[in-house]
């Protein structure tokens, strides 16, 4: 493969990724923000205050996919994808626990898409990075 056209494939790869995570994240807020019917009934049954499902989390998953999708700041990037990481298998945990098969199986499909996304910007956060941090990730031969 020619090297613009691999170029060309990383970042044709690393956004589809990234804009289904985003997608991903934004819709589940939304969904959450607009009828937060089953969103009071899960905060019920875990004996959990109210306002943690319906108000924090979805505003989370919106700052979180917002920061993915800004580039300014490689290191926020990293804490909004390792929270989107928590979010999910927190999900998928809960899901398997009241035995919703279905919905398990799409959260461990939003695990694999963030995996994608988060494999493909690696090496754009390490290149956003000052030079000071690159070399104090570095590992000597």
């Amino acid at each position: 493969m020619a090297k613009s056209t691999e170029k060309t494939w990383n970042r044709g790869r690393y956004w589809g990724a990234t804009i289904i995570l985003c997608a991903l994240l934004i819709f589940s807020a939304v969904l959450v923000l607009r009828s937060s019917v089953m969103a009071d009934q899960l905060s019920d049954d875990l004996h959990m205050p109210e306002y943690l499902g319906v108000w924090v989390l979805p505003i989370a998953q919106l700052v979180a996919a917002a920061i993915i999708l800004w580039r300014k700041f490689p290191t926020l990037r990293i804490f909004a994808y390792s929270w989107a990481l928590f979010y999910f298998a927190l999900e998928l945990i809960l899901l398997i626990n009241v035995q919703d098969y279905a919905l398990a199986a799409f959260s461990g499909f939003k695990i694999v898409v963030w995996a994608f996304a988060f494999h493909w910007d690696r090496n754009r956060i390490s290149n956003t990075l000052p030079k000071s941090a690159q070399n104090e990730t570095s590992v000597p031969a």
